[in-house]
């Protein structure tokens, strides 16, 4: 088995993106819970919902693989929808009108975060990869 040696840059880089998946996390639980975790006034709505849409770009932007993008952006609200519905699910009083209008919902903020760190990945590869043509 080989060893791979990992450079400081690269240690840099997986730090900080643990931290902006940890913060998409907070900011898609806040969005679902509809808490506000910060005392920002009235303008706190404004930045959850600017950093729901920033912070996949910037896991798309910091991860190499386009896999590793999309998974990392998506799942804060795959574990966020988890806890949801393991504390306050009621499965036994949806019929079937229902669960398709809630699974359009829950499809739709999941394709956009994932759209949103390709987007970041392609971006990415666009400008900061040297082999890359354009």
């Amino acid at each position: 088995m080989q060893v791979k040696d990992i450079s400081r840059n690269d240690i840099i880089r997986l730090v900080v993106l643990g931290v902006v998946v940890l913060l998409e996390g907070l900011a898609v639980l806040s969005l679902i819970l509809k808490l506000q975790f910060y005392s920002l006034g009235g303008i706190y709505a404004n930045v959850v919902s600017v950093a729901v849409f920033v912070l996949p770009l910037l896991v798309g932007l910091l991860s190499h693989r386009l896999t590793g993008a999309i998974f990392l952006a998506t799942l804060p609200f795959v574990i966020t929808s988890v806890i949801y519905l393991g504390f306050f699910g009621d499965p036994f009083n949806i019929d079937l009108f229902q669960l398709g209008v809630l699974a359009g919902r829950v499809a739709a903020i999941g394709i956009l975060l994932a759209f949103l760190a390709t987007l970041g990945w392609i971006a990415r590869r666009a400008t900061f990869d040297h082999e890359a043509v354009a």
